[in-house]
C-alpha cells in the first residue's frame, strides 16, 4: 500500500529517490520492527527533510482483528536507523504546528514551543487543577505532520480493498484505474456521513467505492493526476501537502511523503 522499495521510480517524478545505503539499511531496520510488534504490514512511509539531519517514517498495518478499518502506528528513525515508536503530541500546541514555516532541525529534542510558567510545588501541598503543558518538542511536531499528511492526503485507488461480511479490510486483486480524480479515495476511517451510513447498512460489502471520495475534499484543485505517455502509469499529488505522492498503474499501487513536512498554508489564497 505504501511505496515498495521496486516502486521508487515513481519518486522522480518529484525529483526525490533512496540511494543504495538508505534502501538497505531501511529495509533492514523495518524487518526489525516486524520482529518486535505484530502486524499485517511494516512499510517504508517517507522522510521529512531536517537542515542536520532527516527523518526516516515507516508505518505500521494490523488488519486482522480490526472492525472496520486497520490499526495504524508510525514509526521514526533520524540516520542511525533504529526506529522508534512516534510518541503522542500535546494538542494544545499542534495546530500551532501545522502552520509553522521553519524548516525541521533534525534534532528531535529540539524544543519548538517552550512553557512559559514554571510551578514550584516545594512550598506548597496543593496541586492546581490544570497543569501548564509541556514544552513541544520537535518530536512532537514530527508527530503531529506526519499523522496530519496521512489522515489529509493517504489514498488508494476505487477497487483496491474491499470490505469483508466480519468488516474486516482487505486486499483485493487490483487490475488499475483511470487517471481521474474520482478513482481515488482516503485511506482512512470514513468521515463523511453517506460513506458511514453505507458501512452501518452493510451495503459497503458490495461497493468498491465504501470511503470518503478525494473529489469532496475542499479546498477543491488541491489535487493534480498526471498520466506518462503510456496512460498506464498514473501519479496524483497534494498541492497542501508538497511532497506527497500516489501512484498506481495496472498491478500496484502505493503513496509516499517525501518534503520538508511544511504545509501550503496559502493554497486557498492563490486559487
Amino acid at each position: 500500500m505504501n511505496i515498495s522499495f521496486n516502486d521508487l521510480k515513481f519518486l522522480h517524478q518529484i525529483g526525490q529517490t533512496l540511494n543504495l545505503e538508505e534502501r538497505m539499511r531501511l529495509q533492514l531496520a523495518i524487518l526489525k520492527i516486524q520482529e518486535h510488534y505484530i502486524f499485517d504490514e511494516v512499510l517504508f512511509w517517507g522522510r521529512v527533510e531536517g537542515v542536520e539531519k532527516d527523518y526516516y517514517i515507516a508505518l505500521g498495518i494490523q488488519y486482522k482483528g480490526q472492525y472496520e478499518f486497520p490499526l495504524k502506528k508510525f514509526f521514526w528513525s533520524s540516520n542511525n536507523y533504529h526506529f522508534a515508536e512516534l510518541p503522542k503530541y500535546n494538542e494544545e500546541f499542534a495546530q500551532r504546528a501545522e502552520t509553522l514555516r521553519e524548516p525541521f532541525t533534525g534534532q528531535h529534542e529540539h524544543i519548538v514551543f517552550r512553557t512559559d510558567e514554571e510551578i514550584n510545588f516545594e512550598d506548597s501541598l496543593e496541586i492546581p487543577a490544570q497543569l501548564p503543558a509541556k514544552n513541544f518538542s520537535e518530536l512532537e511536531r514530527l508527530s503531529y505532520i506526519v499523522q496530519s499528511i496521512e489522515f489529509q492526503c493517504a489514498s488508494i485507488p476505487v477497487g483496491s480493498y474491499r470490505l469483508t461480511p466480519t468488516h474486516e479490510l482487505i486486499k483485493t486483486t487490483f487490475k488499475g484505474v483511470t487517471a481521474e480524480l474520482k478513482n481515488y479515495q482516503h485511506f482512512r476511517q470514513p468521515i463523511r456521513k453517506d460513506k458511514q451510513d453505507l458501512i452501518a447498512r452493510d451495503e459497503a460489502l458490495y461497493r468498491p467505492d465504501f470511503l470518503d471520495s478525494l473529489v469532496d475534499d475542499t479546498p477543491h484543485n488541491q489535487w493534480s493526476v498526471q498520466t506518462d505517455s503510456t496512460k498506464r502509469n498514473i501519479t496524483i499529488r497534494n498541492l497542501i501537502w508538497p511532497g506527497y505522492l500516489g501512484y498506481n498503474n495496472d498491478y500496484t499501487f502505493g503513496y509516499a511523503y517525501f518534503g520538508d513536512g511544511i504545509k501550503n498554508s496559502d493554497f486557498e489564497f492563490l486559487l
